[in-house]
């Protein structure tokens, strides 16, 4: 029983974490937006550019995969954080589901 809750706790964070990254997508587009409304060109802000300022090394490496990692890093953020966070949230919903039905089903064999 403390399994079950401690699951569903974890699902439950899950679920949040990916409400919050999917509506941080959509306040970025919000602001990019805006800055579109101001200067007259959307403002181009990919992944790599995070990357970059997060003060993060830019990945490096002497495989073939490395051009698939580039073109990863060129998707534009305003895009793939809703993709992610619907994902996660999907993953959340689904899983707390389970647990749900679960119980319910364990109290209707009794």
């Amino acid at each position: 029983m403390i399994f079950k809750r401690i699951g569903r706790s974890i699902f439950l964070i899950i679920e949040v974490c990916g409400a919050l990254v999917g509506a941080a997508g959509i306040v970025l587009l919000y602001i990019l937006w805006l800055a579109w409304l101001k200067t007259g060109s959307f403002p181009a802000y990919d992944l790599q550019m995070v990357w970059a300022d997060l003060h993060l090394q830019q990945p490096h490496a002497e495989w073939i995969g490395e051009s698939i990692l580039a073109d990863v890093l060129r998707f534009e953020c305003w895009v793939v954080f809703p993709i992610v966070g619907g994902g996660l949230f999907i993953l959340g919903a689904v899983g707390e589901g389970l647990l749900d039905d679960s119980t319910h089903l364990a109290k209707e064999v009794e």
